[in-house]
C-alpha cells in the first residue's frame, strides 16, 4: 500500500506551480455533489480523490485535466466532469462499467480508478496504454498525483 500523504502531494502542488494548476477550497464541490457523484457513478469515491476535491476542487497537471466535480447536471455537464466523462465513455463503449477514467493524456493514454480492485476507502489507479494493455498506475489518488507531478518535472 502506497504511504504518500496529503501533505505530501501539498508540497508538490506548493513547489510546482509551473506545472500545477489546480483551484482552491472554494471551488471544491459541495458534500451533496460528491454524494450524487457516487449515487450516479455507482461506486463510493475514494477518500484520497474526495480529498482533492475538497481540497482543490479539480485542475490541470503539465496541462492535463484531472477530472474533477462540476456541481452541474451530470449528463450535460461536458468537460472534465468526472461522471460526465464516465457517462460518455459508456455511451460509446471506450470503458468498462467497473472503470472510471480520471485523467487523458494527448498520447492517448487514460488513467482510471478500477474498481474491480477497490477496497476500503480507496481504489487504485489503472494506466490504459495506446497498445490496449492495462497496468497498476498507483495504489491511490494522492500517489497518483505525485506521479504525475513528478512526470511533468522530468519533462
Amino acid at each position: 500500500m502506497s504511504d504518500v500523504t496529503a501533505e505530501q502531494v501539498e508540497e508538490l502542488v506548493a513547489s510546482y506551480p509551473k506545472i500545477v494548476n489546480f483551484g482552491n477550497e472554494a471551488d471544491a464541490a459541495s458534500d451533496d455533489w460528491i454524494e450524487r457523484a457516487e449515487h450516479r457513478l455507482g461506486f463510493p469515491l475514494s477518500t484520497s480523490y474526495k480529498w482533492f476535491i475538497k481540497r482543490y476542487g479539480g485542475g490541470e497537471i503539465g496541462g492535463e485535466e484531472i477530472y474533477s466535480i462540476y456541481g452541474l447536471d451530470f449528463d450535460t455537464a461536458n468537460g472534465g466532469d468526472i461522471v460526465y466523462q464516465h457517462i460518455i465513455g459508456q455511451s460509446i463503449g471506450i470503458i468498462a462499467e467497473n472503470k472510471v477514467v480520471v485523467s487523458e493524456t494527448d498520447y492517448g493514454e487514460i488513467y482510471f480508478f478500477n474498481y474491480l480492485y477497490h477496497s476500503d476507502a480507496e481504489c487504485p489507479v489503472y494506466l490504459r496504454l495506446p497498445s490496449g494493455d492495462e497496468v497498476l498506475y498507483s495504489e491511490n489518488f494522492f500517489e497518483f498525483l505525485c506521479k504525475r507531478i513528478k512526470a511533468h518535472i522530468s519533462e
